[in-house]
Parts: structure tokens; C-alpha cells; sequence
């Protein structure tokens, strides 16, 4: 009966230890869950306008892959996205080239599809 019970603890020692290193893996800073460079971008200059999650707001909803939809092509986003139109700002003016690729793909791929 003993022996039961010291299996049982163990099994479930083993199975708390494979969850905890799960979720730090899962947590880390900087892995592809945190969306890197593109999420920090899209943060700072456009979750004003469409969500902090791409949901919509004031500018149309990114998330669930929407904005794919819209804009089938990457480098017809990357254009829009660098020179505006209508009530969306410009930022080919303010992020680089590298910069406007990045956050274009983080909203093709980190919000969701």
C-alpha cells in the first residue's frame, strides 16, 4: 500500500515538473509567442487604431486573418501601410524599411488567423 502511494506522489511530482518547464518555455521573453520586433512596433504605432489585438476600433480589425483578406499580397500591405490613405497615417516616414516588413508580418501572422 505504501509503495502505492510513494508511486503515486512520484508520478505526480514528475508531472508537475514537465508542466512548470512547459510553461516557462511557453513564457520565455522574446520567443515567437511574444510576436518579437513586429508586435512591438504594431504596440507602439497602430493598437491605437485597431486594437491592442488587432480586434478593430477606430481603424478596421487586422485579427483572425483579416487583414490577409484585405491584402493578399504582403509587399500591397507594406505599400499601404508606408503611404497611407484616407484616415491611415503614413509611416514611411517614421519606420524603416525593415520596420514597416516586420510589423506587416506580425499582422499577418502574430494576431491570429
Amino acid at each position: 500500500m505504501f509503495a502505492k502511494i510513494v508511486n503515486a506522489v512520484e508520478l505526480l511530482t514528475a508531472v508537475g515538473v514537465v508542466v512548470v518547464i512547459v510553461f516557462l518555455f511557453a513564457n520565455e521573453p522574446g520567443s515567437a509567442g511574444a510576436g518579437g520586433p513586429g508586435a512591438q512596433i504594431f504596440q507602439a504605432n497602430c493598437a491605437s487604431c485597431h486594437g491592442a489585438n488587432g480586434e478593430g476600433g477606430i481603424g478596421p480589425k487586422l485579427a483572425g486573418g483579416a487583414v490577409v483578406s484585405d491584402f493578399p499580397y504582403e509587399q500591397n500591405q507594406i505599400a499601404f501601410v508606408a503611404k497611407g490613405r484616407g484616415s491611415m497615417p503614413a509611416f514611411g516616414g517614421s519606420l524603416s524599411a525593415t520596420q514597416l516588413r516586420q510589423v506587416v508580418e506580425y499582422t499577418r501572422t502574430g494576431l491570429g488567423r
